[in-house]
């Protein structure tokens, strides 16, 4: 049997279509399919099929998609969907769904490409991008949660893409990406690594000025939308591309300042280099090694208090803190008052706390005095390297990171307020309201939740004119909004044993 997601949902026997009957089994299937191998709650596909407002049968009728798609699914009687406490669990062979043979292949060309195969890793991306037949689970609207982890589906293919861009880029194929590249900046005019791609393929092209055009094209479009400058790594592109600079020529170059692809080692180009603060010597040392594994990130110092944190910082200028949130010699809050103390004396060094407490107060302290440069992450969240350093290098690049956990926190405190405005909000309004105070803009709020950017823009003046705020453009503006309004006044949430 093969279960395929990557596209219009479709299973097939032995090369024949299997009939899956009607919207609402395929719905039910999806959401097992999602989660394959994994305990699914009858609750949660409840939400998924009917959202807030499911039918008194709601119950009855799960059961009987459930037995409807045993039915269509049994083979040699085997039936692959077990019932347990309260929920079902569909077993799928990882040879049997097409995403985990997209993950094997991602991660297969991962392993090449950190190993300076960029041709080997080539290959299994474009097995990869083959598997998608058109945008995940095509046809099919989930109602709850399923949308962000269809989106997230979505996300992949988008990288995968760009990772095999960076691997084409690196090996000199720079003519034929540009066709593909002028396509998906286009599609996609919010992404800086697509325009650092498009950049330096028009350089390798000898298109300087149309080179140098695009940046500016790059730079209008992200003030105009986001009222911020491109990041550092594509204003240092810009620098490279106007005085030549010979390391542009070289295999790998700086084509993706957040893709995988090998930089050449001689390459002359700046890490990101980090300050990192943790009083527990097993976590410092753990997190130190694993940062050190990216090619891009350079750990200037670490630390075990708060003392040696800002003196570090005075003496390395860093790009990036990495702090845990308590440390010696209060005890209290330290990462946030090193934060504090750097937004005055260090403006350009973004913060990333680690923290174990999901208290919205924590955050919105952080946050006070601005979300640019500042992230907030929880350490029992945090599952691989990988996270960590894409907070990193959001927050270098003058963005801002919180864990939806708290962003969680924060809408059901301020729910549980009598008269709440929150309340007046709709279901869409609630998710572009989470989605927005995660940090995304217009353009990555319309990707998560399947709209179109104008539908998403309509959404959020709906939001900020029943909370009563007024509208901003930058992001991190909003977000700041956002947090402050869910979680009520500093003065009211902040932990009461922080000192001034």
């Amino acid at each position: 049997m093969e279960y395929r997601i990557l596209g219009p949902l479709d299973v097939v026997d032995e090369g024949e279509p299997v009939a899956l009957g009607r919207l609402k089994e395929r719905l039910v299937l999806a959401v097992l399919l999602l989660h394959a191998n994994e305990f699914v709650s009858r609750e949660r596909l409840i939400d998924e099929l009917w959202g807030e407002s499911p039918p008194p049968t709601a119950k009855k009728a799960v059961n009987v998609y459930v037995s409807q798609l045993r039915k269509a699914l049994s083979r040699n009687g085997h039936d692959p969907i077990a019932t347990a406490d309260g929920g079902y669990r569909l077993e799928v062979g990882s040879d049997e769904l097409d995403v985990a043979h997209l993950r094997q292949l991602l991660a297969s060309a991962r392993e090449r490409a950190a190993a300076g195969e960029l041709e080997a890793a080539a290959e299994p991306l474009r097995e990869a991008l083959a598997l998608w037949r058109g945008p995940t689970l095509a046809g099919l609207l989930l109602e709850s949660h399923g949308r962000d982890e269809v989106a997230q589906l979505d996300e992949l293919r988008l990288t995968a893409l760009m990772d095999r861009i960076d691997c084409d880029l690196a090996l000199g194929r720079h003519e034929d990406a540009l066709g593909e590249l002028l396509v998906l900046v286009g599609e996609h005019p919010l992404r800086e690594r697509l325009r650092a791609q498009l950049m330096l393929a028009l350089y390798r092209a000898d298109r300087q000025a149309e080179a140098l055009d695009a940046y500016q094209q790059a730079r209008e479009v992200l003030v105009e939308e986001l009222g911020v400058e491109p990041s550092p790594a594509l204003q240092r592109l810009q620098k490279g591309i106007l005085i030549q600079d010979p390391a542009l020529e070289l295999l790998a170059g700086i084509a993706a300042p957040n893709g995988f692809a090998r930089r050449a080692p001689d390459a002359p180009l700046p890490s990101t280099r980090l300050v990192l603060a943790e009083d527990h010597y097993l976590l410092r040392e753990g997190m130190r090694r694993l940062l050190e594994t990216d090619p891009d990130l350079e750990v200037a110092a670490v630390c075990e208090d708060l003392d040696s944190l800002l003196a570090a910082v005075e003496a390395e200028r860093p790009d990036v803190v990495v702090t845990d949130i308590r440390m010696p010699p209060g005890n209290l809050d330290e990462g946030i008052r090193a934060s504090d103390r750097l937004r005055v004396e260090h403006p350009d060094v973004g913060v990333v706390v680690l923290s174990q407490y999901l208290e919205p107060a924590y955050a919105l302290a952080l946050f006070e005095a601005g979300t640019e440069r500042r992230a907030y992450l929880l350490k029992e969240r945090v599952h691989d390297v990988g996270q960590l350093v894409a907070a990193i290098r959001a927050v270098a690049e003058g963005g801002s990171v919180v864990d939806p956990k708290v962003v969680e926190a924060l809408v059901a405190e301020k729910t549980r307020r009598e008269h709440s405005p929150l309340n007046e909000l709709t279901p869409r309004e609630r998710d572009v309201l989470r989605e927005m105070a995660e940090g995304k803009n217009n353009a990555g709020i319309a990707e998560a939740l399947r709209l179109s950017e104008r539908t998403v823009e309509k959404v959020i003046h709906a939001i900020f004119l029943k909370l009563g705020l007024a509208w901003e453009t930058a992001v991190h503006k909003r977000v700041k909004a956002v947090i402050f309004y869910l979680s009520g006044t500093a003065a009211e949430t902040r932990p009461a044993e922080r000192s001034s």
